[in-house]
């Protein structure tokens, strides 16, 4: 029997032929079937969904937590001015200053209107400026400590009240997918108003006047200045509220001034000029010594600014020393004359009149407080 036999070129041969471990190569290499790609997007779509949600939701909570807590603090600024006065603080004025400045203010698009207020003090005498246990709610002030009129407002978008009036629990765009449909979102901030406590750098004029006349011619009670008296040889009939400050010039048994030269001793004419020029050179608080010096040369009346309001302190005693600061006076200059007169002539301004400078943290109060402050 023959047996016949094929001769193949191996040029011409199959690649699989040639190489049958290549084969196996390449068909394991091939592509995975579609349907497992489709089955690992199902699996991720819900992850990333919930990704999606997580970010845009939690930015709108931030969003509007923000909103809210700026709208509280605007409140409790609003409300804690005018506060602090020689008598009870009129909460009642208090809360529609707060509830009007709220008004003026949006959260995630809605309108405030409400928020729940509570009236009470603010611990001086503590350290902890941030804490809400330095609050102690309540009309009556607490007994013992350094205490200062407050209040709290608490604006939010709830279930509650105040809450609902506002828009109610904030709504929620991807959150639902997990099932969380609303979000309670509130915020809220305490301000307080004291006694100044000490005054910037630069706010100071270098003059120092005596508590005596500061008492006769400043209403503590609504901070407010008093007339003079048309019987006082220094009554000027164009402006009943003038007041000269100098050496010469006595108010009753009350001498009106003299130069206040703070943390220095330097009386000489350049160094006071300086002082006219730049105020105190530091901070400077209730009960800090100053210096107090005589100044009789042209040259320092001739420097002071003129048609500018300051801060000027008060002391008990005008003689040459140290002397303790027991209040802060603005004050409004309106000319200064050297010569024969050597006198500054001026006027208190009204507390809600004067541009600023005071810090807040003072207890004794004389009639000038200093701007509502927010604590928490």
């Amino acid at each position: 029997m023959r047996s016949y036999c094929k001769f193949v070129d191996p040029g011409t041969a199959p690649r699989a032929a040639r190489h049958p471990r290549a084969t196996a190569a390449l068909l394991s290499a091939a592509p995975a079937p579609r349907g497992s790609v489709l089955l690992l997007s199902v699996v991720l779509l819900p992850v990333l969904v919930g990704l999606v949600a997580l970010a845009a939701d939690i930015a709108r909570i931030l969003l509007t937590k923000d909103e809210l807590r700026r709208a509280a603090e605007a409140a409790a600024l609003a409300g804690a001015k005018g506060l602090l006065t020689s008598t009870t603080p009129d909460w009642s004025a208090a809360g529609l200053r707060a509830r009007d400045a709220l008004t003026r203010n949006n959260a995630a698009g809605t309108a405030l209107q409400d928020a729940v207020i509570e009236y009470g003090y603010w611990d001086l005498g503590t350290q902890g400026w941030g804490a809400a246990s330095s609050f102690s709610a309540g009309l009556a002030r607490p007994t013992g400590g350094q205490w200062a009129p407050a209040l709290r407002v608490t604006v939010g978008r709830d279930g509650s009240a105040t809450g609902t009036a506002n828009g109610g629990p904030l709504s929620l765009f991807f959150a639902p997918v997990f099932g969380s449909l609303l979000q309670n979102v509130s915020a809220s901030a305490i301000a307080m108003q004291s006694a100044p406590g000490r005054v910037e750098p630069q706010a100071l004029l270098p003059i120092a006047i005596n508590r005596c006349m500061f008492d006769l011619y400043w209403n503590s009670s609504t901070g407010a200045p008093i007339p003079v008296a048309p019987t006082s040889p220094y009554y000027n009939a164009a402006d009943p509220y003038e007041l000269r400050i100098g050496a010469q010039n006595q108010y009753g048994t009350c001498a009106a001034g003299q130069w206040n030269l703070f943390s220095t001793t330097d009386n000489s004419t350049a160094g006071v000029q300086g002082l006219l020029t730049n105020g105190n050179p530091s901070a400077m608080s209730i009960g800090d010594q100053t210096w107090i010096d005589s100044g009789v040369k042209n040259a320092l009346y001739d420097s002071v600014p003129v048609n500018k309001a300051y801060l000027v302190a008060v002391v008990d005693d005008l003689s040459k020393g140290w002397q303790t600061i027991r209040a802060f006076a603005p004050f409004y200059v309106t000319k200064s004359v050297g010569g024969n007169t050597k006198t500054v002539f001026g006027r208190f301004m009204s507390a809600s009149d004067f541009p600023g400078a005071l810090d807040p943290g003072g207890t004794t109060y004389y009639g000038v407080p200093a701007p509502p402050a927010l604590v928490r």
